[in-house]
């Protein structure tokens, strides 16, 4: 026998892994930038999004460097993050009370200082690029209780599985709780952090049918669209090409998966043989994002100091 066993089985894992290898050796080859890699550029998502007519967070404010954040200027809830990075990198959820900042979900006060040096080091350590910028933050309100995640796994215009996602502590994995769902929203395959309590949100539907949209916008086999609901309204999170770790998936769903992958993937070449763009097509709405009054373009690619 010729191969491995499973080597003509279809793998959403394999497949995952092999696009990550396949960027890296693009990003090792300056002359090599992929046309629709919006994937990790935050701002450039956010204009992709908006001008599709999804709802994005109100921006706050712009700064090129994390020493140079206007905090006095800033309401009391916001998030700060940086334009590019993977992994929730260099998110700080916050909220200020009698003066004092502390991180959403936490009790424990922070303080402008620790978060600069935290984009710093992550900056130079190149997890996250610049510009830095804070932006409206969904949910925190009673309880600081943050918004409900629904992450759409597309297929260049087909669903294969939605993570309905909830978390109670802002950067530990063990205060996440999921519960994914198939495209008709009946249950799917468990999640190590499974919650029976979670279900399909009211506008379910509607964040699926937003997933296929911008998919089909995408002219990729495979991309995970992060929405949130905030109490029935969709709004924009970001686009993951790439989600990291195994998925735990198991061998079914990765199989069904794969095969979806490799199903888009054909349809894809079809397109592009027919004479379709291998770039993103923006909607018809606005792609300059508003800070305050300002327009603004976002960069496009990795910014390093």
């Amino acid at each position: 026998m010729l191969g491995t066993p499973q080597a003509d089985v279809p793998s959403f894992f394999r497949h995952a892994y092999a696009d990550r290898r396949i960027f890296r050796h693009m990003r090792a080859h300056v002359d090599i930038d992929d046309p629709a890699d919006l994937f990790g550029h935050k701002l450039s998502g956010y204009s992709f999004a908006q001008s599709h007519g999804l709802r994005i967070p109100v921006l706050h404010g712009l700064w090129d460097e994390p020493e140079h954040i206007a905090w006095d200027e800033l309401p009391d809830r916001t998030v700060i993050k940086p334009h590019t990075g993977h992994h929730s990198h260099g998110v700080f959820p916050l909220r200020r009370h009698s003066g004092e900042w502390t991180i959403v979900t936490k009790t424990g006060p922070t303080s402008p200082t620790a978060v600069v040096e935290q984009l710093r080091q992550l900056t130079a350590e190149r997890k996250i690029g610049g510009p830095y910028f804070a932006e409206e933050l969904f949910g925190g309100g009673e309880g600081n209780v943050l918004p409900t995640e629904v992450r759409v796994f597309t297929f260049y215009g087909e669903v294969g599985l939605v993570n309905v996602r909830k978390s109670s502590d802002h950067g530990n994995i063990e205060g996440v709780a999921i519960c994914r769902f198939l495209e008709d929203g009946t249950p799917g395959p468990v999640h190590p952090h499974h919650d029976d309590s979670i279900t399909p949100p009211a506008n379910f539907d509607e964040l699926v049918a937003v997933g296929k949209r911008l998919s089909l916008a995408i002219p990729r086999p495979f991309v995970r669209v992060d929405l949130y609901d905030l109490d029935g309204e969709v709004a924009f999170g970001e686009l993951t090409r790439r989600p990291g770790g195994s998925q735990d998936l198991g061998a079914a769903t990765d199989r069904r998966l794969g095969e979806l992958w490799e199903k888009a993937q054909a349809r894809l070449f079809s397109d592009l043989i027919d004479g379709a763009s291998f770039s993103l097509s923006y909607g018809l709405g606005p792609r300059e994002l508003m800070i305050g009054d300002r327009a603004y373009v976002p960069p496009h690619g990795w910014v390093y100091p």
